[in-house]
């Protein structure tokens, strides 16, 4: 059973493609600039920092959350 966390922020712009890092993959923000993401943390590297960034590709918004 994977180990998933949720990894959400605010300020996106609507439909936006928003940049998961670790980089495990690319998400949209919704029509009103809200935006998340699963993460497996049984997919990470064991020397990972633990730490997620979502990125907007148009507004530059940057929400970092610590993970689990």
């Amino acid at each position: 059973t994977p180990r998933l966390v949720e990894v959400s922020g605010d300020g996106f712009v609507p439909g936006e493609d928003v940049a998961v890092a670790v980089i495990v993959g690319h998400t949209d923000a919704t029509g009103t600039g809200h935006v998340s993401a699963l993460i497996d943390l049984d997919t990470l590297p064991d020397s990972a920092t633990h730490e997620a960034i979502l990125l907007g590709r148009i507004s530059g918004t940057l929400a970092m959350r610590r993970l689990p």
